[in-house]
């Protein structure tokens, strides 16, 4: 079993998966520079249902407390050991 191309694969989904879940946050107006407000009922053109609204703001209390990359790499890793365990 070649473990270098693992290790490999492990360091790239790590990565990708990190800028995908920063990109759906950003999209929900939430980046390392700008966390949002977390009264918005709209985000770029889009309103958020309440369930979004709910999600959002949780995020961003995180966000607030632990910082933009603490929580993007937090929920990478989530993410990373999901697909792991299929």
């Amino acid at each position: 079993m070649n473990k270098n191309a693992i290790k490999k694969y492990a360091i790239w989904a790590r990565n990708e998966l990190i800028d995908r879940v920063s990109h759906r946050a950003a999209v929900y107006g939430i980046t390392d520079e700008d966390h949002g407000d977390p009264n918005d009922d709209s985000v770029n053109g889009t309103i958020l249902t309440v369930t979004e609204k709910r999600q959002r703001q949780a995020l961003i209390r995180k966000v607030n407390a632990q910082g933009f990359q603490q929580v993007m790499e937090e929920v990478a890793f989530t993410w990373f050991n999901r697909f792991a365990a299929l």
